[in-house]
C-alpha cells in the first residue's frame, strides 16, 4: 500500500529564541552607540568649559543662599542682643542714680553701698560682654556682605562666559543632531523587535550593568569574565532558551 507523504509545517523554537536574542543584542548595541555619540559630543573643550562654568555658578548661588540664611539668623541675634543691651543700660542708669543718692544719704550703710556697687559692677561686665558680642556680630555681617558682593561679582563674570560658551555648545549640538536623531531612531526600531517580557528583564539588569547582554567567548561571560560550566555554554550555543550568567545574571548569547 502506497501512503503519500504529507507535508508538515514544523515551528522551530530555535529561530524564535535566536531572533529574540539577536534583536536584544542589536538593541543594546544601538544604545551603546548613542551613549558613545553623546560622550563624543560632551568631550569637546567648549562643552567641558560650559560644564565647569555651570558648576561654578551653582556653587556661587549656593554660597550666596547660605550666607543670606546665616545673615538672617545673625540679624535676629543682633536684634535680641541689642534689646538686652538697651535693658541693661536702663538698669545701669537707674542703679547708678540710686547709688549717687545713697552716697549722699547719711543713713545709707556701708553694706548697702557695697552691695549697690557690686550690682553695678556686674551690670558693667554684662554690658561690656554684650558690646563685644555686638561688635563681633557687626564685623561678621560686614564680612558676609563683602563675601556676597564678591560672589555676585564672580557669578556675573562667569555668567557672561557661560552664555558665550553655551552658544558654541548649541551650535555643536546642532551639528550632532542628525547623528543623534539617527541613533535614537535606530533604538526605537530595535526596541520594537524585542518582546516586552525580554525587555523588562533587560531593563531590570540595566540598573546594575551598562551591558545587560553579554557574549560568550572562550567559555567565559564577556560581562564578568567568569568561566561558565560547559552545560551552560551548550545551552547558550543551542539557542533554545534564554540563558543567564550564573555569576552576574547577564543574559548570555553567542
Amino acid at each position: 500500500i502506497w501512503i503519500p507523504k504529507m507535508k508538515v509545517n514544523c515551528i522551530s523554537v530555535v529561530p524564535a529564541v535566536m531572533n529574540k536574542l539577536d534583536a536584544l543584542w542589536e538593541y543594546q548595541q544601538a544604545e551603546l552607540a548613542l551613549a558613545r555619540l553623546k560622550r563624543e559630543m560632551k568631550s569637546s573643550p567648549s562643552y567641558q568649559k560650559r560644564t565647569k562654568l555651570h558648576n561654578f555658578l551653582a556653587e556661587q548661588q549656593a554660597s550666596i543662599e547660605k550666607i543670606n540664611a546665616d545673615m538672617r539668623a545673625k540679624d535676629g541675634s543682633l536684634a535680641t542682643c541689642s534689646s538686652k543691651l538697651d535693658a541693661l543700660l536702663k538698669r545701669y542708669d537707674l542703679e547708678k542714680s540710686e547709688l549717687d543718692i545713697m552716697e549722699n544719704d547719711e543713713e545709707s550703710t556701708a553694706a548697702e553701698l557695697t552691695e549697690a556697687k557690686k550690682s553695678i559692677e556686674k551690670l558693667l561686665e554684662e554690658i561690656n560682654a554684650l558690646h563685644k558680642e555686638l561688635a563681633e556680630m557687626i564685623t561678621w555681617l560686614n564680612q558676609a556682605s563683602e563675601a556676597i558682593s564678591s560672589a555676585y561679582s564672580k557669578a556675573g563674570r562667569a555668567k557672561k562666559d557661560y552664555d558665550a560658551v553655551r552658544a558654541v555648545c548649541d551650535a555643536e549640538k546642532d551639528a550632532f543632531k542628525p547623528r543623534l536623531d539617527a541613533a535614537e531612531a535606530l533604538i526605537a526600531e530595535k526596541r520594537g523587535e524585542v518582546p516586552d517580557e525580554l525587555m523588562s528583564k533587560y531593563l531590570a539588569l540595566k540598573k546594575n550593568y551598562v551591558n545587560p547582554v553579554a557574549k560568550v567567548a572562550n567559555n567565559q561571560c564577556s560581562g564578568c569574565y567568569m568561566m561558565l560550566p560547559s552545560a551552560v555554554v551548550k545551552r547558550v550555543a543551542g539557542k533554545t532558551s534564554i540563558v543567564e550568567c550564573e555569576n552576574c545574571g547577564r543574559i548570555l548569547t553567542m
